[in-house]
């Protein structure tokens, strides 16, 4: 099973070092707006910053498979 990286960032960068085995591509998309509505539930203030908040998700070598982006745009 391929392993998924969700690097967030919300002004400043966290890299995921642990990752998650997910089936494929799809699962992975689940799994980014999963994580992101548990730690924007956690902490809604965190979208407040310039850039919104943001989930890249890279795969094994390293990869960006795609990005997940929440921003309040007035």
């Amino acid at each position: 099973m391929p392993q998924y990286f969700f690097n967030t960032s919300n002004g400043s960068p966290h890299i995921d070092d642990a990752g998650m085995n997910l089936p494929d591509i799809g699962a992975a998309r689940r799994e980014a707006v999963r994580y992101g509505g548990s730690l924007l539930s956690d902490d809604p203030d965190m979208v407040m910053q310039d850039n919104g908040f943001r989930i890249d998700v890279v795969d094994e070598a390293g990869s960006r498979c795609f990005a997940v982006r929440v921003v309040i745009e007035d």
